[in-house]
C-alpha cells in the first residue's frame, strides 16, 4: 500500500506541474462546453421529465459535461481541476467530430450541420454521430443507473433521430435489454470508481473495456453510413475503428491534457478522394504520418484476420510494456515532456 500510495502522489505531483505549464486549463475544453448543460435541470423540463435531445451538439455533450462534473471527486487524488479524469477523451473525440465537420449530414441532400443555423444539428445519417451515440448515451444512462449523478431514470427522456429510430436506445431498461453487455462493462467502471480501493490503472482498463465494447454494435449497424463518404473518408472511419481496439489494449491514458494533445495528428476535416496520404497538401506532417500509419495497421489488422489484435494484447499485458508504449507513442505524436 506504501508503495501504491508513493506512486499515485509522484503521478499527482508530474500532472499538478502539467497543469500549472497551462495557465487556463479551460482552453482545452472541447467547443461550446460552457454552453452546454452541466446538470440536469439546465435541460427542458416537459411533463415533470428532463429532455435530452442527443441530435443536438449541445445537448449530447451535456450528457459528457454531466459526467464529468459528477465524477470529478473520485478522480481529485490524481490531480489538480480534474484533469486526470479518464472521461475527458469522450468529449475531446466528440468535439473534434464536430470541429472536422464530420457530424454533419454527408449526402448534402439536409442542412443539418452544414448551415450557419443548423450548425448545432447532428446527423442520423453521420457515421460518426451514429457510432459515437453509443459512446455518449449508453455511459450516461449507465451512469445514471449506477447512482452517480444522483438521478433517477424516470426523469429523463431521450429524444430519438428523424429517422431509423430502431437502431437507438432510449433510457435504461431499453437499453440494458438490447445491450446488456455494454451497459453491464459501463456500470462497473462507475461501480468501481466509487471503491476506496480504486487506482488508476484498473479505472482505466474498466473504460477501455467498456469502450471497446460499445463500439460492436454501431460498427457493424452502420455500415451502410459508409456510402456517404468518399473512399478516403470511409477507409479512415474504418481504420479507426480498428485502431480504438489496440489503443485501448495499450490503455492509453485519456486524461485532459494527453487526450487534447495526442488529437494533433488527427485529421482537420473530412476526407476527399483526391487526398492520399502522406500528400495532402493542407494537412500538416504528423496528420500526414498518422493517416499513413492508420492505413497501415487497418491492412494488417484485416490480413491477419485480427490475429495481430491478439498478439497485440498479449504484448500490452504487463504495465511496464504499457509505459513503453505510451513513452513511443508521445514520441511519435511529438508531445512527450
Amino acid at each position: 500500500m506504501a508503495v501504491l500510495a508513493s506512486w499515485v502522489w509522484v503521478l499527482a505531483g508530474c500532472f499538478s506541474a502539467a497543469v500549472a505549464r497551462i495557465s487556463n486549463i479551460s482552453v482545452l475544453y472541447p467547443p461550446f462546453w460552457e454552453e452546454s448543460p452541466e446538470q440536469l435541470s439546465d435541460y427542458r423540463l416537459e411533463d415533470g421529465k428532463h429532455i435530452i435531445n442527443p441530435w443536438i451538439f449541445t445537448d449530447r455533450m451535456g450528457m459528457y459535461r454531466i459526467l464529468l462534473t459528477e465524477t470529478a471527486t473520485y478522480f481529485a487524488r490524481y490531480g489538480p481541476e480534474n484533469e486526470q479524469n479518464l472521461l475527458w477523451g469522450l468529449p475531446l473525440q466528440f468535439g473534434w467530430q464536430y470541429q472536422t465537420g464530420r457530424l454533419a449530414d454527408p449526402t448534402g441532400m439536409r442542412d443539418c450541420g452544414n448551415e450557419l443555423e443548423e450548425s448545432l444539428c447532428i446527423s442520423v445519417d453521420s457515421w460518426w454521430a451514429d457510432v459515437n451515440y453509443y459512446l455518449s448515451v449508453l455511459p450516461f444512462l449507465a451512469a445514471v443507473d449506477s447512482g452517480i449523478a444522483g438521478l433517477s431514470p424516470e426523469q429523463i427522456t431521450i429524444l430519438p433521430p428523424p429517422k431509423d429510430q430502431m437502431r437507438f436506445c432510449y433510457n435504461v431498461s431499453g437499453c440494458q435489454s438490447a445491450f446488456p453487455e455494454t451497459m453491464n462493462r459501463w456500470r462497473d467502471f462507475f461501480q468501481y470508481m466509487q471503491l476506496p480501493s480504486s487506482d488508476f490503472d484498473g479505472l482505466l482498463k474498466k473504460l477501455w473495456d467498456a469502450h471497446t465494447l460499445s463500439l460492436e454494435y454501431p460498427t457493424r449497424a452502420f455500415v451502410d453510413r459508409y456510402n456517404f463518404y468518399s473512399d478516403q473518408e470511409a477507409s479512415f472511419e474504418k481504420n479507426w475503428a480498428i485502431t480504438v481496439y489496440y489503443l485501448g489494449e495499450a490503455r492509453l491514458p485519456t486524461t485532459l491534457i494527453r487526450a487534447h494533445s495526442f488529437q494533433r495528428g488527427l485529421p482537420p476535416r473530412v476526407l476527399d478522394d483526391i487526398d492520399i496520404a502522406p500528400f495532402i497538401p493542407d494537412f500538416t506532417p504528423l496528420q500526414n504520418k498518422v493517416l499513413v500509419t492508420l492505413n497501415l495497421l487497418g491492412d494488417i489488422d484485416r490480413y491477419s484476420g485480427s490475429l495481430s489484435l491478439t498478439i497485440w494484447e498479449s504484448l500490452m499485458s504487463t504495465k511496464f510494456a504499457r509505459k513503453l508504449f505510451l513513452n513511443a507513442f508521445e514520441e511519435f505524436l511529438g508531445t512527450s515532456p
